[in-house]
């Protein structure tokens, strides 16, 4: 790092904003445990994640076509997790599905590369989700009849009823800035990432993600 800072001091650095749009979808994985109450005959389910998300912070630039990004990450974000699983009977099966808008708060630092006109980003982070509100349902299918149970649950509720509170998260980036100016740029990328959702007495599910991200970037070029 000492090295980094000493050799910017002769190039171009500066204050770095992106504004983004990520969507996607992620893949259920259920704890140990709810395998471990459920049986391990599992049904795979397919959740959702999109947001808007805030970076912020300030690029050095080591060399010309070469920076490094020191960036907090902060925004909204809309995820669902589900999980299925089959009962006794063949015909019989259910399904867990939470929901929840939550205030995104973390840190994703990124190694710029000068590329042409543009230039390519891959960062590395993660932080946490604040569930504010959300919302938890449980479908169950017997003999082609279908009855579901939907509970809404508010900031306090989700504090009450479930460990952590929190969704973890950690992810990693790769972005394309396609530049207009010298400092302004729209953001091509693709994420990947893993999320660790509110559990009940260890019985939850995790999600692996993947998707989009559209936005906008006002910064220095690498």
């Amino acid at each position: 790092m000492t090295m980094i800072f000493s050799v910017s001091a002769f190039a171009a650095s500066g204050f770095e904003f992106l504004l983004n749009v990520p969507f996607g979808l992620n893949v259920g994985l259920p704890t140990k445990e709810t395998k471990d109450m459920f049986g391990s005959d599992n049904l795979t389910h397919m959740g959702a994640d999109v947001g808007v998300d805030a970076q912020i912070g300030y690029m050095i630039s080591v060399k010309e076509g070469f920076g490094i990004s020191l960036l907090a990450e902060l925004g909204y974000s809309f995820d669902s997790y589900g999980y299925g699983y089959k009962t006794i009977t063949p015909e019989a099966k259910a399904s867990y599905w939470q929901y929840y808008h939550s205030f995104k708060l973390g840190l994703l630092p990124k190694f710029n590369i000068g590329v042409g006109k543009g230039a390519i980003a891959i960062g590395i982070g993660g932080g946490a989700k604040i569930p504010l509100a959300g919302k938890s349902k449980i479908t169950a299918t017997i003999g082609g009849v279908e009855a579901k149970t939907e509970v809404d649950l508010k900031r306090q509720d989700i504090v009450d009823l479930f460990s952590p509170s929190v969704i973890g998260y950690l992810k990693v980036t790769f972005d394309y800035y396609l530049f207009f100016t010298d400092n302004i740029g729209m953001n091509f990328g693709l994420y990947l990432g893993g999320d660790f959702a509110p559990k009940s007495q260890r019985i939850g599910v995790n999600a692996f993600d993947f998707g989009l991200q559209l936005g906008f970037r006002f910064g220095p070029k690498a």
